[in-house]
């Protein structure tokens, strides 16, 4: 219960200081937020030509031996093949499960019910 009243302490002085982080961001002009741009000769645009120089040939040589995967011939073998071995018989199956599901439960709760309410149809 403190550390709720301390939160509601907290809160007029967060929204202030959200109100005059805004108000000062405000009155700044938008040239002044443009970063300069650096010389195309630095360090980092250095490192960045050589990566690329070395990564472009890896990533080429990979985009050329998986092409085969992303061709439709592959994408409809593998459909073809995952209907048959879990979709062609999907119907039969499902009626099976639920019909043993419904005899399941039907025995479950005459097991569970007393002699005298669920007697047998044969005895009576």
């Amino acid at each position: 219960m403190a550390l709720l009243r301390y939160r509601l302490r907290a809160l007029p002085s967060l929204y202030l200081s959200l109100l005059l982080l805004s108000c000062l961001v405000a009155s700044v002009p938008t040239e002044s937020l443009k970063p300069t741009p650096g010389p195309d000769t630095s360090h980092w645009s250095l490192v960045k030509t050589r990566v690329m120089k070395m990564v472009e040939p890896l990533v080429t040589r990979t985009k050329d031996r998986w092409q085969w995967f992303w061709g439709p011939d592959a994408v409809q073998g593998f459909v073809q093949t995952y209907y048959e071995d879990h979709l062609k018989d999907l119907g039969p199956r499902t009626q099976a499960w639920l019909q043993s599901s419904r005899d399941h439960l039907i025995n479950k709760t005459y097991s569970l019910c007393p002699r005298l309410l669920c007697k047998d149809q044969t005895q009576g």
